[in-house]
């Protein structure tokens, strides 16, 4: 049998549908792995549950048969724990105080997943609630499921609340994985996991069911090996006919390189990022620069809309469930204040009691009012460029909605990936380009796992 590290969606299909490999064995495979990698003292702790129903679903799959099927079928997508499925796992968003909750109902984008026959192999850990807590916390810890660590160097930051997600795909536990992006959650682990984050244009994918942020903000997205990957499970859960391109010759293609942040990259980034530009335009493209600055206004836009939405969220919950409102969760946090706050809870009581620079309604319809001047403003500068590079991670991306994506471009000296960011005007576009950028600079480099 094929080694299944490293395997992509189109050769699980051919295998599944010639029947030189079963669900139940790519589960099992994905189990076993799993416990031996993810679990334990020296695990990456990257999962919080596995499905009890996996192996049991994908029985049910085999018996059926997967001739004719679509594209996810009999494949196993891990979710972010914030993301509702009304079955035997909990959804708690890393968190202590809903630890216990099971959704009363699929969140959208599940419903689509188990339609099209994809196995629903568990829920991974995560920065809680999204890293809304507290300055200061380390990126992939969650008071329910412990710290997420690096499978490149585990004592590296594994960054982002999508943590948990991007790791798991990056150490073969999964196909692929779903993560949730507010400011930078897909993006950063993206990035720091050697892995494809993509965070799609906002609106794309529901939100429904997805504990929230900030509905302005807020969006889920897939997390993968390959450009290819990404782009088949956006597709189905959108329903959208995709491709990602085959260019070799960029002739004709112009790129916009984003110089703002440019003083605060590394020797090392620089010189990087430098080959590879001039990679991309020895294969024929323009180049353009453009200077799309950074906002202040990700930060209060989102203490502004945490309570409601969260508490909107909450009140959906079965009633016997304790938990109803933010204050619920301030309040058990505070009684559980040893293994529950280990860094805080501050932006959530921010965001409660009107505190610490949270906006009134005026300065936030002027925050609205600056996002729909900015979205003219980036589109004006995207106007006549088909892709853009972005140096650094910029904010801009998740503020204006525009969608974004990471390719793996290789290794640090010091062992960590290395990767670019890549937005365009559309959904489509981006993947389209990403796909080709990933074939004349992508390289993805399997984790080595180093303690």
């Amino acid at each position: 049998m094929k080694d299944l590290n490293e395997i992509t969606i189109l050769e699980l299909v051919i295998m599944l549908r010639n029947k030189t490999l079963s669900a139940k064995e790519l589960v099992q495979h994905y189990i076993s792995r799993i416990q031996r990698l993810d679990q334990g003292e020296n695990g990456v702790n990257s999962i919080l549950e596995i499905n009890p129903e996996a192996v049991e679903i994908a029985e049910q799959l085999d018996k059926k048969g997967f001739k004719g099927a679509g594209m996810l079928a009999g494949i196993p997508i891990l979710l972010k724990d914030n993301i509702n499925t009304a079955d035997f796992m909990h959804t708690s968003a890393g968190s202590l105080a809903l630890a216990e909750s099971y959704a009363p109902w699929d969140a959208d984008l599940v419903k689509m997943l188990r339609e099209k026959g994809a196995i629903l192999l568990g829920k991974t850990n995560m920065t809680e609630f999204a890293n809304y807590m507290t300055q200061g916390m380390p990126s992939g810890y969650s008071s329910r499921g412990g710290q997420v660590k690096s499978p490149y160097i585990s004592k590296e930051n594994p960054s982002g609340s999508s943590s948990g997600s991007a790791v798991a795909a990056a150490a073969n536990f999964c196909v692929a994985s779903i993560g949730t992006d507010t400011c930078n959650s897909i993006i950063a682990p993206g990035l720091k996991n050697g892995i494809v984050g993509f965070r799609p244009s906002i609106g794309a994918l529901s939100r429904k069911g997805i504990i929230p942020i900030s509905r302005t903000l807020d969006t889920a997205g897939p997390m993968a090996r390959t450009v290819t990957d990404t782009a088949i499970l956006y597709s189905e859960l959108t329903n959208t006919q995709l491709t990602t391109s085959s260019i070799i010759d960029f002739s004709g293609i112009t790129i916009g390189i984003n110089e703002w942040g440019k003083d605060v990259m590394t020797e090392e980034e620089a010189i990087k990022m430098d080959n590879i530009i001039k990679e991309l335009e020895s294969a024929g493209a323009d180049l353009k620069k453009i200077e799309i600055p950074a906002t202040n206004n990700v930060m209060p836009l989102m203490k502004y809309e945490l309570k409601f939405a969260m508490n909107r969220y909450l009140s959906e919950l079965p009633v016997s469930f304790p938990i109803h409102t933010l204050k619920d969760i301030i309040h058990f946090n505070l009684e559980h204040k040893d293994t529950a706050l280990r860094y805080g809870q501050s932006y959530l009581t921010d965001a409660e009691d009107n505190t610490s620079g949270t906006l009134c309604e005026t300065e936030y319809l002027e925050i609205i009012k600056d996002r729909e001047e900015e979205i003219k403003k980036i589109r004006y500068q995207l106007k006549n460029i088909d892709f853009c590079i972005m140096l650094i991670g910029n904010n801009i991306l998740h503020y204006t909605g525009l969608p974004s994506i990471t390719v793996p471009c290789g290794l640090y000296k010091n062992g960590m990936p290395f990767g670019i960011i890549i937005t365009a005007k559309t959904d489509s576009e981006l993947l389209k380009y990403a796909g080709a950028v990933e074939m004349i600079v992508g390289q993805r480099v399997e984790p080595q796992f180093i303690i």
